[in-house]
């Protein structure tokens, strides 16, 4: 723990050790040091918890660690279904070689054995490319990573947990997805070999058949109508394909919704607070003095000096843990300011004429504690003593700081009749004509410039601007949804990739009914719109899926990330946008991975069909 003293003459900063370390532990510790250096007429300014086996950017980390694992998980689940339809598309095409082996002797085993062999090939090329690649990219990642909090990595080092994952992921994984296709080509009989493309398979026997064909006969063209009975003949093969274009669909939705949620949780933040700078002071200054000096600098239109000084809550003689890595911070509100108002969840905000000694806590240290409105707090403030107080209610406010304190409001009368410091503060407030970046930084640097020349030094650990405040959020969540964008780019690719060999091997199976239409007359556009609709009409779907699907799962994600990152729950605003943005995304790739197989259907001429089998 560190703890540094409220002189400023005598300023010093204590490090402490404890062992074995544990945060009661560490906090009785450091009550026992405040108690007697309290006794000795020395204060403390603010007290820091570190314990020694987490880094203090851990929340931060711990945000894009988990959309890695997210990623991971998604990507080999794509890869999966990938190897499926790439498995089902060569054995529906070497249907009739199959057929051929069984027919001179070849048995199953013999058949299963060859296509698994050659997915264990193709494993561990892909090992052999990925393997040093993924590390590589781990290590430059974890660079870049520690480089964000000036802490240099330069020894390389792999997780052999890691690697045993992805030989798992490379050589396993294929194999256990290969086998359905598999097995189920190399059971095929000759006679099934030899019938295998036939002229509609098995469509039209269900009820659910029945349904589409009469739906398509009444709304649609005869070409259109056949590309939608098309899409459901193999339901299986279009689950595959409609798995990986939903998920896509859903991870963009979500991802969209989030940065939405994310932004409108920092305006409904932000738009709370009515200042523009927050400057803290290194010790306490005459509040009187700090206005008049803060009235010299052009663009402010208002400033308010702050009076806070650190607490130690107690309830019942213990020590009540708080939320923050600066611990606890008695805040004196002047009546009737409307500087800032956190958002309130239970109980209620100070009144203009509020006084005694009354507190508004944070949700969660109320919640950690199990403390309610209208339970009695002993605030111990070190060497101005201690007494009761009464929570009249709790608020929420959005951490983006892993190290900052818990703010503990309180009617400045109260906290000056308890601490007997009058016309005292140390941090000011200050509300200026232009809201933008430049204007609030320029503000804050001659004011910071004015005070300094009067001795009055400033913490530029905990000083900022709001723009800078809600720059700082933003960017902590910034990463994240960048991955997370990311990741919804590679699996809208991966199911185009996988549309078109869905449609590449309906077109193989479907030659003889090709070379069927080209007898009746079939124009080769006819035969091309008929397959690019089979494949927007898979994207539509897949859109009509993956909307309802992120609305529900968009909400809990927000919480969860919102928990991890900024220890609050986000203010949900789904992305309504977005649903029409991939809804024109999904269009343009559901019809550029028609294209090819649409092309290569309309090259098939009726002796080429008939010459199938």
């Amino acid at each position: 723990e560190t703890v540094t003293t409220g002189s400023k003459a005598d300023q010093e900063t204590i490090r402490l050790m404890v062992e074995p370390y544990s945060e009661d532990y560490a906090r009785d510790r450091a009550a026992v040091i405040k108690e007697r250096l309290a006794k000795q007429g020395i204060g403390i300014f603010l007290t820091i918890y570190q314990n020694p086996d987490e880094h203090w950017g851990r929340p931060f980390i711990e945000g894009i660690t988990l959309v890695l694992r997210v990623l991971a998980v998604v990507s080999l689940l794509t890869s999966v279904i990938l190897v499926i339809n790439t498995m089902t598309a060569i054995i529906t095409q070497q249907t009739d070689q199959i057929g051929v082996i069984k027919a001179i002797g070849g048995t199953s085993d013999v058949i299963a054995r060859v296509y698994l062999a050659g997915v264990l090939v193709y494993g561990l090329l892909a090992l052999l490319v990925a393997l040093p690649l993924g590390m590589m990219g781990a290590f430059a990642t974890t660079q870049t990573l520690l480089n964000l909090f000036n802490i240099d990595y330069e020894t390389f080092q792999f997780s052999t947990r890691a690697v045993w994952l992805q030989l798992f992921a490379a050589i396993v994984a294929p194999l256990l997805a290969a086998l359905w296709p598999v097995l189920a080509g190399a059971a095929i009989s000759v006679r099934q070999a030899i019938a295998s493309y036939g002229l509609g398979g098995d469509f039209g026997y269900s009820w659910f058949d029945r349904l589409i064909e009469k739906t398509a006969e009444r709304f649609l063209s005869s070409a259109y109508a056949m590309a939608l009975g098309n899409m459901f003949r193999r339901k299986g093969r279009l689950w595959l394909t409609q798995g990986v274009l939903v998920v896509a669909g859903t991870m963009f939705l979500m991802v969209l919704t989030l940065s939405n949620s994310v932004t409108f949780t920092l305006e409904n933040e932000f738009a709370r607070r009515e200042y523009d700078i927050k400057l803290r002071l290194i010790g306490l200054q005459r509040a009187d003095r700090l206005v008049q000096l803060g009235q010299q600098v052009p663009g402010i239109v208002a400033l308010e000096p702050r009076y806070t000084v650190p607490t130690t809550v107690l309830r019942e003689g213990e020590q009540v843990k708080d939320t923050a890595g600066l611990g606890g911070e008695l805040t004196a509100v002047p009546a009737g300011s409307t500087m800032y108002e956190p958002l309130i969840t239970n109980g209620r905000w100070l009144r203009p004429d509020e006084s005694g000694n009354v507190i508004i806590i944070s949700k969660d240290t109320a919640d950690f504690n199990d403390v309610g409105v209208g339970d009695v707090l002993t605030l111990d403030l070190g060497v101005y003593g201690a007494d009761d107080w009464l929570v009249i209610g709790t608020y929420q406010a959005l951490t983006a700081d892993p190290i900052s304190t818990d703010p503990i409001y309180a009617p400045a009368s109260a906290v000056i009749a308890a601490t007997k410091q009058a016309n005292k503060a140390v941090e000011v407030l200050v509300t200026t004509e232009r809201k933008d970046a430049a204007a609030t930084a320029d503000v804050m640097h001659a004011l910071t410039n004015i005070y300094e020349t009067r001795n009055m030094d400033i913490n530029n650990f905990v000083s900022r601007t709001k723009p800078q405040d809600r720059e700082y959020a933003g960017n902590q969540f910034g990463i994240v949804t960048s991955m997370l964008l990311g990741l919804a780019v590679v699996m809208g690719l991966v199911g185009g990739v996988g549309l078109m060999g869905s449609l590449s091997i309906s077109v193989v199976e479907r030659t003889r009914e090709i070379g069927v239409l080209r007898a009746i007359g079939a124009e080769s556009p006819t035969i091309m719109r008929m397959f690019v609709m089979e494949g927007v009409l898979q994207g539509l779907l897949s859109w009509l899926v993956a909307v309802p699907l992120s609305f529900m799962l968009a909400r809990p994600m927000a919480s969860l990330l919102g928990q991890v990152i900024f220890e609050t729950d986000l203010d949900f605003a789904f992305a309504y946008t977005a649903v029409f943005a991939w809804l024109m995304a999904i269009l343009v790739i559901s019809t550029l991975a028609s294209l090819a197989p649409a092309y290569s259907a309309t090259r098939i001429s009726v002796r080429q069909s008939l010459a199938y089998g």
